[in-house]
């Protein structure tokens, strides 16, 4: 005879949305026992018929941290890395979210434990960086630019009025970092001999923020 965690292989969207708002109000206790009679793996599934927001978006987004530990642990560690890594409609992964409100423990957790990349971009072309930097959350920004040694590449970017300089000094990094700064002041010479100084409306809204 099957269990009960066996014979459930489907939620209704009801049933998918009461999860999601117990992501979002951390209440772990209710969604231990939900996982405990149903199947981990439907975990996979849940999400928002209209953001396609997941429960992780949720906990992540509120700073739920045990909430984000506990469903992420009871699923196979790769399924719980793509559903760390799952974007919404508008884009955003949980780091987004978690970032954007100023989690850093949940931040660690999905970086170091489900290898999220914060350099991913949502839909407005922002990753997880410009989302804690655009919201002041200095402590996560610092993490991050600690975490991957960005400062340590020694890129400075001055705008002219005609023209934007980039110079940058090689030292202990990759390859990597010394092709994509050398390819980044190629395309700024270009840029600045060939086209007129951008205008206001070019440059970037630095007030948009994400709709949590």
């Amino acid at each position: 005879m099957a269990s009960a965690s066996e014979s459930v292989t489907t939620l209704t969207q009801e049933e998918m949305d009461c999860v999601i708002l117990d992501a979002r109000e951390g209440d772990l206790e209710t969604l231990t026992e939900i996982f405990t009679e149903l199947s981990p793996q439907l975990l996979l599934t849940i999400k928002d018929d209209v953001t396609l927001s997941t429960p992780i978006h949720m906990a992540a987004a509120n700073g739920h941290f045990e909430v984000v530990k506990y469903l992420l642990s009871i699923v196979d560690k790769k399924d719980a890395i793509a559903l760390a890594s799952q974007q919404n409609e508008s884009g955003n992964t949980p780091l987004h979210w978690a970032a954007f409100a100023g989690h850093l423990d949940v931040v660690e957790l999905l970086v170091n434990e489900y290898e999220v990349d914060p350099f991913v971009k949502n839909s407005s072309g922002h990753d997880s960086i410009f989302e804690a930097e655009n919201n002041k959350q200095d402590a996560i920004e610092a993490w991050f630019l600690k975490k991957f040694a960005v400062e340590d590449y020694d890129l400075k970017v001055e705008e002219g009025d005609n023209e934007t300089k980039i110079t940058y000094t090689p030292g202990k990094e990759s390859k990597e970092a010394d092709d994509a700064a050398a390819a980044a002041a190629d395309a700024a010479a270009a840029a600045a001999s060939a086209s007129a100084p951008a205008s206001t409306e070019e440059i970037e809204d630095k007030t948009e923020k994400l709709s949590i």
